[in-house]
Parts: structure tokens; sequence; C-alpha cells
């Protein structure tokens, strides 16, 4: 497993760990969404991105049904529609991270992309 740049392997696995007991990102939810079919699709995500993709459509940034809908179009090799969904949240946070947007109180990307590191990490603090 590769772990990010900045830390080292023992401190990133107490990181992992102090995920796992964090509950939240261990509990998962299911939620069905139609898919490009028309058909109710079970979307099983842990606690946390759900409470990412809530903030989003209030924030009327996004529209998960949507997202739904395409990926079920557009599916990602052998990933599961969840799993696809998943990648685009993580990916969707690291570019608002990355760019300087706002995004959910005490939320950075777990292993966002590098470029993502000199906006927000390293900027002057206001």
């Amino acid at each position: 497993m590769c772990y990010p740049f900045f830390m080292g392997q023992q401190e990133f696995l107490n990181y992992l760990r102090q995920l796992e007991d964090s509950g939240n990102f261990s509990k998962t939810i299911n939620r069905i969404y139609t898919n490009h079919r028309g058909i109710g699709e079970l979307i099983m995500l842990p606690q946390c991105y759900w409470d990412i993709v809530d903030w989003l459509e209030q924030q009327g940034d996004i529209s998960f049904a949507d997202w739904v809908t395409h990926c079920s179009v557009n599916p990602h090799e052998d990933w599961s529609l969840s799993h696809q969904l998943m990648y685009w949240i993580w990916f969707d946070l690291s570019n608002r991270h990355r760019d300087g947007l706002e995004i959910p109180a005490g939320i950075v990307p777990e292993a966002h992309l590098l470029a993502t590191l000199p906006v927000n990490d390293l900027a002057p603090k206001h």
C-alpha cells in the first residue's frame, strides 16, 4: 500500500487505524436511486460519504441522481456503481480542496492528489 509522501509509514498506519475506529467510515448506509434504465439501484456508501453528498446537494452544486444516471450509463472497468460514485465524491472533494473552494467543515480528502497540497495545506491561515 502506498502512503502520502508527507507521512511516514507508521504515521499512516495509525491514521488508518483511527479512521476505522471513528465509526463514521465503517457504517454503511444504503439508499435507492434510479439508474439510466429507470430501475431502482441500491447505492451503498459509508455514512461519511453520504454526509458529503448531502452537503453538496444542499449547496446546489450537484444532483447525485444525475451522477447515478451518468455512472450507470458509463461504467468504469469492473467497479460497482457504488464504488464508482464513491470515487466521484472523493474526486470532487479533492478538486474543491485543490481549488480552494468551500468543503464540508473538518473534511480533507483522504490521500488527496498531490496537486491539492499547495493551495490549502500550505496557504497562510486567515
